[in-house]
C-alpha cells in the first residue's frame, strides 16, 4: 500500500472510534509506542552503521603510512617537495 492510501486508511479507522475517548487514548498510546520503537530502531541502525564504518588500521597500513611520511620528509629535505604552512593546512581543513 502506498503512503497516501495508508494515511487514508488510518484516518478512516480512527473515524470509527472518534466518539469514544477511551479507544482514542488507546490508539494514541499505541502510536506513541510505535514512534518510540521506530526512533530506537533508527538510533540502533545509526550506531551499527558508525561501528561498521570504523575499522582499526592494520599493522601493515600503519607502517605504510609511516613509510610514506618518511619519504615525504626526505623529499622535503632534498627540496623536491614544498610543504604547506600551518595556516594553509588550517584553511584547507576549514573549507
Amino acid at each position: 500500500m502506498k503512503t497516501v492510501s495508508l494515511n487514508a486508511e488510518l484516518l478512516r479507522q480512527l473515524s470509527y472510534i472518534a466518539d469514544d475517548e477511551l479507544y482514542l487514548r488507546k490508539a494514541l498510546n499505541s502510536i506513541k509506542r510505535l514512534v518510540a520503537q521506530k526512533e530506537k530502531e533508527e538510533e540502533m541502525a545509526c550506531v551499527a552503521e558508525a561501528a561498521e564504518e570504523y575499522r582499526p588500521q592494520t599493522k601493515a597500513e600503519i607502517l605504510a603510512g609511516v613509510d610514506e611520511a618518511f619519504k615525504e620528509l626526505k623529499a622535503y629535505k632534498e627540496g623536491k617537495l614544498q610543504l604547506m604552512t600551518l595556516d594553509e593546512a588550517l584553511h584547507e581543513l576549514h573549507d
